[in-house]
């Protein structure tokens, strides 16, 4: 392909970000795989994992609380939303932890800028995410794979992530690429040629996996999550070289009639991660992978007048996989301490969570070492 016509294509194309293939970056394990789950508009983790025996849960949120006799009681008084039953059995296995108080100090209740934060783990604006200072040290070539529109914390020009709809919809649109020698002439020049070069090799890489590949045998939602979740599987299983990937579940900004919109959420996602979950212990590789959920905040404690919450602080959020530490950590929801704006705490900061992965799972430095490591994984 000549590089005018190149041009004319790429913008269908996948995007790709840039990585200096170098010797410096230390060999890494590609079974050890983190699964990143964007929970978008920022989930009410009170309606998730529910202070159920507070009175003063039921008192500030008389109409859209869960009822204490649906609720699946979990431990230390906290429950489970009831559309989160496919979970139960992971749960009753040891396989999630889950996470409770979990922030950052003085929130900003921006859906961008809080969002910004969790994905750069800076309060200074960056247009790096954090993984990008993480990964390239892990492993050298491709680093991560993006099954929705946002690259988020895989953004920087150190970080290999390919954003793609489905590994079928990426190859026939990489299939129009030819391999090219990366051009030096110029700066400019240099990075078209060195995209179309990482493309055609991401895409060489994936027809070789993807081109015979090993069944799942076992079904998966047929919604949009469900549908990215299973082609995660099918790229782990079938030995893509990804440590890390990325799907959203959007629509959890519930100003208004939350009940019905998050049981409905709350049930896509649980169904979703329990068929990523059997898919990868059929295949044995349920001890090689973290499922991990993040979201730009969490929900005011108190209802509004639309039967819904508006946007608040701490929130809880899971780890899942055949080694974490399954159990809730840290506090329960203090629901009589709230803060100044009628917030729960942040007790924990959202990056010791990162520490965590990249201390014990990656086995890298760990920049934010000074606030400790959660007690998550065996």
């Amino acid at each position: 392909m000549k590089r005018r016509d190149f041009l004319k294509v790429a913008a269908t194309l996948p995007t790709l970000s840039l990585l200096p293939l170098t010797s410096e970056a230390a060999p890494g394990s590609p079974d050890r795989i983190v699964v990143f789950v964007k929970l978008g508009g920022g989930n009410d983790g009170l309606n998730m994992v529910v202070p159920y025996q507070d009175p003063q849960y039921y008192r500030l949120r008389p109409t859209i609380a869960v009822p204490r006799h649906l609720a699946l009681p979990l431990e230390q008084n906290m429950a489970l939303n009831p559309y989160m039953k496919a979970l139960m059995p992971f749960w009753k296995a040891g396989e999630i932890a889950w996470i409770q108080g979990i922030g950052y100090p003085n929130t900003d209740l921006s859906h961008f800028r809080s969002l910004d934060i969790w994905e750069t783990a800076s309060a200074q604006y960056r247009s790096e995410g954090w993984l990008n200072n993480i990964l390239p040290r892990f492993k050298q070539g491709l680093h991560g794979i993006i099954l929705d529109e946002n690259a988020g914390p895989f953004c920087g020009k150190d970080c290999n992530a390919i954003t793609m709809q489905s590994p079928e919809v990426f190859l026939s649109q990489v299939s129009l690429i030819q391999d090219i020698r990366p051009n030096a002439t110029s700066p400019a020049l240099r990075h078209i040629t060195q995209v179309q070069h990482q493309l055609y090799a991401a895409g060489e890489q994936l027809r070789t996996k993807m081109s015979r590949p090993q069944g799942l045998n076992v079904p998966f939602s047929t919604s949009v999550f469900g549908r990215r979740l299973e082609s995660v599987a099918k790229m782990i299983i079938n030995g893509v070289d990804a440590v890390a990937y990325k799907v959203e579940l959007d629509g959890f900004d519930t100003h208004v009639n939350q009940v019905d919109t998050q049981s409905n959420l709350l049930q896509h996602l649980s169904v979703g991660l329990s068929s990523f979950a059997n898919a990868m212990k059929a295949a044995g590789k349920w001890d090689n992978v973290l499922v991990v959920t993040y979201s730009e905040f969490g929900r005011r404690v108190q209802e509004n007048y639309g039967r819904g919450t508006d946007h608040g602080a701490g929130s809880t959020h899971l780890v899942m996989g055949g080694r974490v530490r399954g159990g809730l950590h840290g506090d329960r929801p203090r629901l009589n301490e709230l803060d100044h704006n009628m917030n729960l705490a942040s007790p924990i900061d959202f990056r010791k969570l990162y520490g965590t992965i990249t201390q014990n799972w990656w086995r890298q430095r760990n920049p934010w070492a000074g606030l400790g490591v959660l007690p998550i994984l065996s």
